[in-house]
């Protein structure tokens, strides 16, 4: 008997907020982290590095474990991979140990997140999709609204290695109800379905897909250096301007449920995109007035978080007949647009300061528009067999 959509999504949705916690609780814990492994934060900070490296592997886990889109069979393999990634952190409470660690969370992250966006997919109708998903995607701002405080109470009630004990125990009892939420896979029509290279509009959305990421990451990180050094703020008022990143990102999410099935996903992923190249482009002129600065910050954070979630169940549509091996595929194109952004963002902002980020992140939006308009092309009709509840 087939699960039903709004039960199966509960259960996922719970999972990955489980899996985003202990993605994003890292960053304003990792000093902790570091003291507790005995190294430097700079060396520490490779912990994170080799997790987004991991994620380029996706492809290849989703071809060779889920061969002929197998989405249950990918779902449980993520979570082995983050049990697993979890207990090697803390068992061997080594530096080593950890980047070993690391390194499985960030094959399982992307891993659970495509089968699931695949599974959700598969079963809920196109004209209906970004409302479920953007459920889905709401977990991205509660790990760090909501789960980020819980990781550091559990840190404060032990320590460093103590929120991934209980990711670990969560991810296991998660585990076992896999059954009794997910349907099984059906190998042979699953198998029949996977197949195909990717049209020019899925190759075209993939550029798109990487434009925008590497204008987020242009400002992401570096915005915390612009604030320290033209504003002096401390750290409690870095860690107020990361609930403010994190209200963004639930409005934009929010903004996904209530409109992108409305105006349809292409349009929306083009509005968002106008909304964050302009935020980028007004902090040129705002960058020495925080209160408006990190307002028009807001706004292009904002924009962002729209793009992106209207973007899944876009792209959820451009290749149907390999959805998890197409996002497994924008996970790659998001990741190396990520990393390049990371290396060359801080470096543009010692140069020019915040014009020099602010305005490549621009034109990497404008670029994304042009191919979205040129190239992309949406699918309007139903997913055969979706069944949505």
């Amino acid at each position: 008997m087939a699960r039903s959509v709004r039960s199966s999504l509960g259960f996922l949705t719970a999972e990955r907020l489980v899996m985003n916690t202990a993605y994003r609780f890292v960053y304003p814990f990792l000093p902790v982290i570091a003291r507790g492994l005995g190294v430097p934060l700079e060396q520490a900070g490779y912990l994170v590095s080799v997790r987004h490296i991991a994620g380029l592997a996706t492809p290849g886990i989703a071809r060779v474990v889920g061969r002929g889109e197998l989405r249950r069979r990918l779902i449980v393999t993520g979570a082995l991979l983050f049990i697993v990634g979890s207990a090697v952190t803390v068992l061997t409470s080594t530096y080593v140990g950890a980047l070993i660690g690391f390194a499985l969370l960030g094959f399982a992250k992307p891993v659970y997140d495509v089968s699931s966006q695949a599974y959700i997919a598969d079963r809920v109708p196109y004209e209906r999709r970004a409302r479920y998903l953007a459920v889905f995607e709401f977990t991205w701002a509660g790990a760090l609204l909501v789960g980020a405080p819980a990781a550091g109470w559990l840190i404060s009630k032990g320590d460093w290695a103590t929120p991934f004990w209980a990711f670990g125990v969560l991810t296991v009892a998660a585990l076992l109800l896999v059954p009794r939420f997910i349907d099984a896979d059906h190998h042979h029509a699953m198998a029949q379905r996977a197949s195909g290279r990717f049209g020019r509009s899925g190759l075209a959305f993939l550029a798109v897909a990487g434009l925008f990421s590497l204008a987020s990451e242009m400002i992401i990180v570096v915005f915390g250096a612009w604030l320290e050094d033209s504003f002096g703020l401390s750290l409690a008022a870095l860690g107020g301007a990361a609930i403010l990143i994190g209200a963004a990102e639930l409005a934009g999410e929010g903004a996904t449920f209530g409109f992108t099935d409305r105006i349809g996903k292409r349009r929306a992923v083009l509005i968002g995109l106008m909304i964050s190249a302009v935020g980028f482009a007004l902090l040129v002129p705002a960058r020495n007035e925080i209160v408006v600065g990190l307002a028009i910050l807001a706004i292009a954070l904002f924009g962002f978080e729209f793009t992106i979630v209207s973007s899944i169940p876009l792209a959820s549509e451009l290749q149907p007949s390999s959805r998890a091996r197409y996002l497994a595929w924008m996970v790659v194109a998001m990741s190396l647009a990520r990393g390049v952004g990371a290396a060359t963002g801080p470096t543009l902002f010692q140069t020019f300061g915040l014009p020099g980020p602010a305005l490549v992140a621009v034109a990497a939006d404008l670029l994304a528009m042009v191919l979205l308009l040129a190239w992309v092309r949406e699918r309007v009709e139903p997913a055969a067999g979706a069944t949505a509840d």
